[in-house]
């Protein structure tokens, strides 16, 4: 009897389905499909069943028990779901197909497997038609492929007609990077694709795609008779090339993972490459890595095609191959393959707070946009399992009727499968992630991005977004949160977390410029001809360095320049870029061996020379590892006998406009701070603060310095010989070449004067025997300050200390008797002296012990150490010694008095002034108790949330406060000192106190260590105190850790303010006599000089 009609859900049907040496391989004879039958009951021999009937008279036979499928039935379906379809309650069969049966790939011959995969091959010449996608008014009239889709068509056939060489696909996420793959596959008739993606789940989903080709055949693009490939998913690693041979010419596509790829021996690699024609990666930004590499090296005889919307990692590494078509991000938006993205922001600094309102912002715009009719779905993304469990709570706690779920690689796969599944249904509207929803995830309703932790490089960023991005009749704009107070963003993405920024606009510039880099690296490259083939272009990351010489000829002769190079033995090249006026060539050279007239024993030195002519400019830059000299010799042969070498004044015109410039490093001949032979300059913005009388008479050598340009933070340094560069290493000859443009620019800009900068040299002067001079402080080496303080360790009588709370002090203040000085440890002390002798000083202990420092694996005792690295012994002159070398004020160079007006007087009434410290006691007649008590009262939480005491060996300074100001991050270092009696005139009062300030000045430049230097200082405290058996008494005297940890965060964002004070109640301002104001005014001048730090004193009457 013939039922009414229904609208019935078929499964889908396949003619392959099973595995193959565990690894699934099947090919579908028919999709799953909707189709309008009769219901009728049928007799089977004598059993009665259900069977549904199309109109042109065919049949599927319905049963819910395994059975032989009668010879009358050509289709049987076993029923997983019979009663429930046959009552109504599903129009959806569930179940598998008993005829026609499915071939089992191990069960066939793999002559008769090679045969069907070649019939799908013979059966798609003439089946793929290339169908432009039509619209009129953002509506589509035609169906057809994108434009996007049959631009990267054309460019990698049209690529394919002139090389073999890898070529790169750049498609932003949601413009159907995929369905290109496929119409690749058809178009090519491809007899055997590897398909090579990151992760498990995108490898199902590409294989999935290929199972159906995608939607070429709804789009016209493939025939629809056209029968389907066979697709492999490649889950297990072959062991051998029977294996290989196997699975691979079992099928027309196989995908896999680099995971498994990439593990393979050599021999299962390389016969993949073999049997395989045609090569895809996918997400091609991981192709940089090692494994990646490798594995796409092996088909170097093969077409290989990378896909990417981010062809560029923040690492410097490249994307390899020849860009083909690149689709920007702009078009993308502008055509409405993307939705546009709103950004709110919250500005929290507590991470806690932040993440409450970030959660609290998620789920309000998640209920807007299902007010509006939108089934819109929140993802949360959290940097690591702890922060997600975290986050989950969170929005467990403020939105449970939302049922949140949390997803991370902990989660059994199971449960991430039931999870997914439960956001898909919409039985859920949260996930909280740790990265499982990036690369291949493809749920169009994810469009509120609660970005808890943000990613740090562009190209993840990017990538993430482009999950939110996708458009769809039924969805709208997606949203993402961010806390705009959290500093840790990579500073490409300072702008895009920027208050009140219009992400969608930003993140379109960002990517497109990033694409564009690399476009114009491809085209750089690709312009070099008679390229060596020991190096590859594309490694070769030259500093950002180059010697620069102006020239008068109209054209530059490259082929010149080998001919000055003599007898060196060049290695690789020239190879010459004429387009981009670029020459480079690698050189082997051998040079004696310091340690002896060995001959048959040289070094080998490998240099690169790197040429650039700019023809505008008529510019011609030297870049070479060989600093032994300018090169004039090679730019006159490249450039012309009349060139010649920028240099002098004019050198420093290469720091014009940096914004905030910072100068790092400031070499002068003068040595009136800091080192030997010439005057270095460390620390934050100097250049305007230095005093005026100290900018006479004074000549720069060299120049280093940081700061900001066109939005970017730029290092540049520049030498009076003729140099300039940048800390920084270029991401490839491009960028180098766009760097020496930009200098070239300045350089030759006759407009930028350098009239104000430091003029003259003194030189340093030997000395055999004890200065008479007075020595203030004696201070680590430079090398030891560069180091974290918890990468030095320090013993004395075996007791061993972190270098933090350790301390030089200078325990003689003499002109006559040796310099002695003693390191200083919470529990122990080692004194020491300096005695020259006639091969130089030497550090003698004079007590009982003598301290031994470990750097790393190496461990040498204080003077062994000092002997090669020597300390820097400042005197109250203003000059210092280092080794037997001793650098004193220039004559002329005399500073005026300090100003006693600027001495504050305190009552210090009650006041033992010959306690210096409170202790961990709290002495409340102490110098530092007097101190902290009218800081924390005149003083509010807004102005200092942090005032600490840092008291002993080690310290900072007796006090630091530490607020923020008008966009500045204000720090106030205090350094107590007790009196050796009655206020008065006693110059001794002074001598450690001013050593104590000028040797706090190296905190200027290193503020982050400073924050690190106070927590590891309160951790120190309590582990200390614990294993006495005491309570803990906080070095604390205002806020806390968690105080200290939000400064910090904030401090990266802002211009650091530092002021010293010297607090000494025995300095009476009435009394001072010229010894005691030419002592301050000799600190005042080096805390200026050197960091750019005023000096504040407060005494007595």
């Amino acid at each position: 009897m013939t039922g009414d009609k229904r609208l019935v859900h078929f499964p889908a049907r396949y003619s392959i389905d099973g595995k193959l040496l565990k690894n699934p391989i099947r090919q579908l004879a028919r999709e799953a499909s909707h189709e309008e039958v009769a219901s009728e009951s049928v007799m089977v021999g004598r059993r009665a069943m259900q069977a549904l009937v199309r109109a042109d008279g065919s049949g599927v036979l319905l049963t819910d028990r395994r059975i032989k499928a009668p010879a009358e039935w050509g289709e049987v379906l076993l029923c997983h779901n019979l009663e429930a379809f046959l009552d109504g309650g599903t129009d959806t069969l569930t179940g598998e197909w008993i005829s026609p049966q499915a071939a089992k790939p191990q069960a066939q011959d793999l002559t008769a497997a090679s045969a069907v995969c070649q019939a799908v091959i013979s059966a798609w010449v003439g089946a793929f038609t290339f169908r432009e996608e039509q619209r009129s008014a953002d509506k589509i009239v035609e169906t057809g492929l994108r434009p996007p889709q049959v631009g990267a068509l054309f460019g990698v056939l049209s690529h394919w007609k002139a090389s073999s060489a890898p070529a790169t696909v750049v498609m932003p996420t949601g413009t159907g990077k995929t369905e290109t793959m496929l119409a690749l596959h058809a178009r090519e008739r491809i007899e055997r694709l590897l398909v090579i993606v990151p992760t498990g789940a995108l490898r199902d989903q590409i294989g999935e795609k290929f199972l159906t080709m995608g939607l070429l055949k709804l789009l016209g693009a493939l025939d629809t008779a056209a029968p389907l490939p066979v697709v492999g998913l490649l889950e297990h690693k072959p062991r051998d090339s029977d294996e290989v041979d196997a699975i691979f010419r079992s099928c027309n596509v196989v995908v896999t993972t680099m995971a498994i790829a990439g593990q393979c021996s050599e021999t299962v690699q390389s016969r993949m490459a073999e049997l395989c024609t045609h090569l895809f990666i996918d997400e091609a930004h991981h192709i940089s890595a090692r494994t990646w590499s490798t594995m796409r090296d092996r088909f170097i005889l093969r077409h290989v095609v990378q896909f990417t919307a981010t062809p560029f990692r923040n690492d410097g590494k490249h994307v390899d191959g020849k860009l083909v078509f690149n689709y920007p991000l702009r078009k993308a938006q502008s055509e409405g393959y993307f939705k546009e993205i709103g950004f709110s922001s919250v500005d929290e600094i507590d991470q806690d707070e932040a993440d409450l309102a970030i959660a609290e912002t998620a789920i309000a715009q998640l209920a807007a946009d299902q007010a509006a009719g939108f089934k819109h779905l929140v993802m949360a993304r959290c940097a690591d399992i702890p922060r997600a469990r975290k986050v989950h709570e969170i929005y467990q706690r403020l939105a449970p009727e939302r049922a949140p779920v949390l997803l991370n690689n902990k989660v059994p796969a199971g449960e991430r499968s039931e999870r997914l599944a439960r956001l898909r249904r919409g039985d859920s509207h949260i996930v909280v992630c740790v990265d499982m929803l990036g690369e291949g995830f493809d749920l169009p309703e994810l469009k509120i991005a609660a970005i808890h932790d943000p990613h740090k490089s562009l190209a993840i960023t990017l990538q993430f977004t482009g999950r939110f991005t996708r458009s769809r009749s039924d969805l709208g704009d997606a949203t993402m949160i961010a806390n705009i107070a959290d500093p840790g963003v990579g500073e490409a993405l300072q702008d895009l977390y920027a208050v009140d920024a219009d992400w969608n606009m930003l993140l379109r510039d960002l990517s497109e410029g990033a694409n564009n880099r690399q476009a114009r690296r491809s085209e750089f490259l690709d312009a070099f001809q008679d390229v060596p083939d020991a190096v590859s272009l594309r490694n070769i990351f030259p500093k950002m360095s180059a010697v620069v010489y102006r020239t008068k000829v109209q054209r530059w002769r490259p082929e010149q320049a080998l001919s000055v190079m003599g007898n060196t033995e060049i290695h690789a090249g020239p190879t010459i870029n004429e387009r981009d006026k670029v020459l480079l060539f690698i050189t082997r050279e051998y040079d004696p061996v310091a340690w002896g007239d060995v001959r048959d024993i040289r070094n080998t030195e490998w240099h690169l020379y790197l040429i650039h002519w700019d023809e505008q400019l008529g510019l011609l830059y030297i870049n070479s590892s060989n600093k032994s000299s300018t090169h004039e010799e090679l730019a006159q042969a490249v450039g012309g006998a009349e060139a010649t070498i920028i240099k002098g004044e004019r050198i420093f015109r290469s720091l014009h406009n940096v914004n905030r410039l910072v100068l790092t490093n400031l070499g002068l001949s003068d040595v009136i701070n800091e080192r030997l032979r010439f005057s270095l300059h460390v620390g934050s913005d100097i250049t305007d603060t230095l005093p005026e009388a100290l900018r006479l008479n004074k000549r720069k050598t060299n120049l280093f310095a940081h700061g900001y340009q066109d939005g970017v933070r730029v290092t540049v340094g520049c030498s009076q010989k003729g140099r300039v560069w940048s800390m920084s290493t270029a991401q490839d000859l491009a960028a180098w070449v766009d760097w020496c443009h930009a200098m070239g620019a300045k350089l030759s800009d006759e407009a930028i004067s350098t009239a104000n900068v430091f003029k003259n040299v003194i030189l340093p002067v030997d000395v055999a025997e004890r200065p008479a001079l007075v020595a203030l402080l004696i201070d680590w080496p430079e090398e030891f300050l560069k180091r974290s303080e918890d990468a030095i360790l320090v013993t004395i009588d075996g007791e061993q200390t972190s270098f933090f709370d350790t301390e030089l002090q200078i325990t003689d203040f003499t002109t006559d008797a040796p310099i002695r000085f003693r390191i200083v440890t919470p529990d122990k002390i080692a004194d020491y002296e300096l005695r020259f002798t006639s091969e130089g000083v030497n550090y003698v202990p004079t007590g009982a012990f003598d301290a031994q420092i470990r750097i790393g694996r190496t461990t040498r005792s204080l003077g062994d150490w000092f002997r090669r690295e020597p300390p820097a012994i400042r005197f109250a002159n203003g000059g210092y010694l280092e080794g037997t070398e001793l650098f004193v004020p220039p004559a002329g160079a005399g500073r005026n008095p300090f100003d006693r007006d600027r001495i504050a007087v305190w009552d210090w009434t009650g006041v033992d002034i010959t306690k210096e410290s409170q202790h961990v006691e709290k002495r409340a007649d102490s110098i530092q108790r007097r101190l902290l008590d009218s800081l924390l009262a005149e003083t509010t939480a807004d102005e200092f949330p942090i005032i600490f005491d840092d008291d002993d060996a080690g310290e900072a300074a007796d006090v630091v406060c530490i607020g923020v100001r008008d966009g500045r991050l204000v720090v106030r270092l205090y350094h107590c000192k007790f009196a050796g009696g009655q206020a008065g005139a006693r110059v001794e009062d002074l001598y450690a106190v001013c050593g104590q300030a000028q040797r706090s000045t190296h905190w200027r430049g290193m503020v982050p260590e400073l924050f690190k230097h106070l927590r590891r200082r309160e951790e120190g405290r309590k582990s200390r105190m614990a294993k006495a058996g005491r309570a803990h008494v906080t070095r604390f005297e205002r806020g806390d850790v968690k105080v200290l940890r939000d400064l910090d965060k904030q401090a990266r964002l802002l211009m650091p303010e530092f002021k010293v004070y010297i607090v000494q109640p025995g300095l009476s301002k009435a009394g001072l006599v010229t010894r005691q104001l030419d002592l301050l005014a000799a600190t005042d001048l080096y805390l200026t000089d050197t960091s750019a730090i005023p000096l504040h004193v407060i005494g007595s009457a």
